[in-house]
């Protein structure tokens, strides 16, 4: 690695967090800013440490978060978020992750993981603008939350099945979010729709 990198470790085990700190410790360019249980206070201090990782385990979020952390995490993105595995975690909710640590990986994983990690910290403005949604994909996405299917939806805007479609994997690979209930909650979050629209 060619920098520092500064780190935040959110674990509900203290436990967890310093044997964590202890091993990240052996690692010479990796430096723990801090460590918490509290993830309300995880949310207020971000900004101002601004690490370039954050180790956080999924069980600290609710359930309706989990599957959006990109979109929690997205006023900060030059921020890394690797999931810190301690117990089952669905697939779909490991692929909001950057990287994925379990609790029982060995130091030599954990390094490989940062490695990679410190390779992407850099990604072009043009890398991070093409994961924003165009304004079509956000009107197929409003109509996908208010429960329309895909015959409506190009009814209602007046494209083809197959555009509505190409609409739809795009917003998928862009957000990283399959299911539709769980696109409806980011559409809110995002301002995209209001929830007394919804069906």
């Amino acid at each position: 690695m060619s920098r520092n990198i500064k780190i935040v470790i959110a674990d509900p085990s203290p436990m967890v967090q310093l044997g964590l700190a202890a091993m990240l410790h052996e690692i010479p360019d990796c430096e723990v800013v801090w460590k918490t249980n509290d993830v309300q206070a995880l949310f207020a201090c971000l900004h101002v440490l601004n690490p370039d990782v954050l180790i956080l385990n999924p069980v600290m979020l609710d359930y309706s978060r989990r599957m959006l952390v990109r979109t929690l995490f997205e006023d900060m993105p030059d921020m890394k978020v690797v999931a810190l595995v301690s117990s089952f975690v669905e697939t779909a909710q490991l692929r909001q992750y950057h990287g994925v640590v379990e609790i029982t990986d060995e130091l030599q994983r954990v390094r490989y993981t940062l490695n990679q990690l410190q390779e992407s910290l850099h990604e072009t403005e043009d890398e991070s603008e093409s994961a924003q949604l165009s304004d079509r994909e956000k009107d197929v996405l409003v109509c996908l939350a208010k429960g329309l299917k895909n015959s409506e939806i190009a009814d209602q805007l007046h494209i083809s099945i197959h555009t509505v479609i190409t609409h739809r994997k795009n917003i998928v690979r862009k957000t990283g979010i399959k299911s539709v209930s769980a696109l409806t909650v980011y559409a809110i979050i995002n301002n995209l729709i209001d929830e007394k629209d919804i069906i």
